[in-house]
């Protein structure tokens, strides 16, 4: 997944589950195969090095446990700070957590993230000040 609309879909209209390593949001579509993201925020992990080095990681065990993300699904991990101190081992099970949850997430109703509810109010007020 790289294009920005994909993002902006998935915060507005996707599902979220929360870990203490990862927060995932997930949004069914049309496409066959799920497509998977990672945010790793410039906030957190000042170098690109790291910031890569912790994709990478999370993109291996992804990567392994494809077979278990059901299809017709975006998914986007936004990585939490916390995660670059972690074993391999306990991010596996995080992930695997994470995925396993996809169908309780998408059973709920879709609510806005923090940022998205920003956006949304920003814009309905700058179209009643005209």
């Amino acid at each position: 997944m790289t294009k920005a609309r994909d993002f902006g879909l998935l915060s507005t209209q996707g599902r979220s589950a929360f870990g203490p390593f990862a927060t995932m949001r997930v949004r069914r579509v049309t496409e066959v195969e799920p497509k998977i993201a990672f945010i790793t925020s410039t906030k957190i992990w000042k170098k690109a090095v790291d910031r890569n080095r912790i994709k990478r990681r999370l993109r291996a065990i992804v990567r392994s446990l494809l077979l278990e993300v059901p299809r017709n699904v975006h998914v986007l991990f936004i990585v939490k700070p916390e995660a670059s101190k972690a074993t391999h081992l306990e991010l596996v099970e995080e992930i695997r957590r994470l995925i396993t949850k996809i169908p309780e997430a998408l059973s709920k109703p879709a609510s806005l993230s923090p940022r998205a509810k920003r956006l949304a109010e920003k814009r309905r007020t700058s179209n009643t000040v005209k």
